[in-house]
């Protein structure tokens, strides 16, 4: 009798996301800088809506400024997953950036604008 092996448990997210919409450039090591718009954000990555989609695996630094914020967030961060197409559910095609390098002064801007998008409140407050 052959086992099947059991899917990983669901991994708890170390920080909350929010849907957020930023425009952001990125640039995979070689190759020159593209834009596009975060669909969602958090603590611990991002996704970048985008019909070209980098393959899973691609290292990317990303530059992105923050409503309300002075100064650009620098972080590099890695393609975990893409979404190369459209969904059945209306889901757009992009990928999914997990940081991979962000100073923690960064992180909590991010974190703390979050956290207002979460209450509802104005995102373009400091």
């Amino acid at each position: 009798m052959t086992t099947i092996p059991k899917a990983p448990p669901p991994r708890k997210r170390d920080y909350p996301r929010a849907p957020v919409s930023i425009r952001i450039q990125y640039r995979a090591s070689q190759k020159g800088a593209k834009e596009g718009f975060t669909a969602i954000m958090g603590g611990g990555g991002l996704f970048i809506d985008t019909v070209s989609p980098l393959p899973a695996g691609t290292d990317v630094s990303l530059e992105f400024g923050l409503p309300g914020q002075t100064g650009s967030v620098h972080v590099d961060g890695q393609v975990v997953w893409v979404r190369p197409e459209f969904d059945p559910k209306g889901f757009s095609p992009g990928m999914g950036v997990q940081f991979k390098k962000i100073s923690p002064a960064d992180r909590e801007r991010i974190v703390q604008l979050i956290m207002r998008v979460l209450l509802g409140q104005p995102e373009n407050t400091p």
